[in-house]
């Protein structure tokens, strides 16, 4: 989830501020979700970007077009580069635009700003 300066009661105006605009910068340009669909039956197949593994024609797969124009992953490779959990939603972000490295919220914020030590937010 986004950081939310609510609920850092140690922040002030200014802080707020730029909190609010860091959170609307990374929304712009880094948050992306994923699609599901059938690759073609007449594709040759394509490679997940996390296992390696063959994705055949006619098999469903997830399409992340901040990551980059045909790349895709199973279902169940849809995941974190960093923690390996799933993105839920099929919400991802993609530090950089494309190369198929897809973080989670809360690695990808790790990944501009340090966190918190009080409340963990960035």
């Amino acid at each position: 989830h986004p950081p939310q300066p609510q609920f850092c009661h140690d922040l002030d105006e200014a802080e707020r501020r730029e909190l609010k605009l860091f959170t609307q910068r990374r929304k712009r340009e880094n948050l992306g979700q994923g699609s599901v669909r059938p690759l073609p039956l007449t594709s040759a197949g394509a490679v997940c970007q996390q296992c390696g593994g063959p994705v055949r024609g006619g098999a469903l797969a997830v399409f992340a077009g901040r990551a980059g124009l045909g790349l895709c992953w199973h279902p169940q490779c849809f995941q974190c580069h960093q923690c390996h959990q799933p993105l839920v939603d099929l919400v991802y972000f993609c530090p950089g635009g494309a190369g198929g490295r897809l973080l989670c919220g809360r690695h990808h914020g790790d990944t501009l700003r340090h966190r918190c030590p009080g409340c963990d937010e960035v």
